[in-house]
């Protein structure tokens, strides 16, 4: 299935202009796996980076930011996951993201063709609004990308115990998995039907 990449409508986010350059200094220098991508959740040393508290008053109101990372060479949707706060993309790279809204989710399940793709260009922050669905970033024109993500602390941690909801699969992380993605296999919610879009 192809997908056309358009400029989303402010119900999914809307892009915050600032100054980044320490951010994304130290962002390019972050490494990049040679197949399917690195996630780092909290990495402490962009705490102290011009930039950071702008993104954790401008976005979060001052409280406590996680800012981590996600490299890689993805061009599947294979998962859509949502937060019940924004996150905060930063492009190092030009990369793809692949969205949808809370009201795609209709008796436990998301049909893949009601997404939509936008592009985010180097330099360029992007704020998801909270509970839109969205997953790892896609390469734009087969080069592998780099993003920072920065989330309410704590957001993707491991949980302590099984929840009673089937889609929560991390702290802060619902989860909806496509049959053929690496997630279903280890027992995540299969909730995308129709078509694992990939980004060419």
């Amino acid at each position: 299935m192809s997908i056309r990449i358009i400029s989303p409508s402010r119900e999914y986010g809307y892009f915050l202009p600032g100054d980044y350059r320490e951010l994304l200094d130290y962002l390019s220098s972050t490494p990049i796996p040679k197949e399917g991508n690195l996630y780092v959740r909290d990495d402490e040393r962009m705490h102290g980076l011009q930039g950071f508290r702008y993104l954790e008053e401008k976005v979060f109101g001052l409280s406590k930011m996680e800012s981590g990372y996600c490299n890689g060479n993805n061009k599947k949707l294979n998962c859509l996951e949502y937060h019940s706060c924004p996150e905060a993309n930063l492009a190092v790279s030009d990369c793809i993201l692949l969205l949808g809204l809370p009201s795609d989710i209709v008796d436990g399940k998301i049909d893949s063709k009601k997404l939509i793709a936008m592009r985010i260009k180097a330099g360029e922050c992007f704020v998801l609004n909270p509970y839109v669905l969205h997953f790892s970033p896609c390469m734009d024109h087969d080069v592998p990308f780099q993003t920072g993500v920065f989330l309410l602390d704590k957001t993707n941690e491991d949980l302590e115990e099984k929840p009673s909801d089937p889609t929560l699969w991390k702290r802060n992380k619902w989860l909806y998995a496509h049959k053929e993605s690496k997630q279903a296999s280890m027992g995540a919610y299969i909730g995308i039907e129709g078509d694992n879009i990939e980004v060419i």
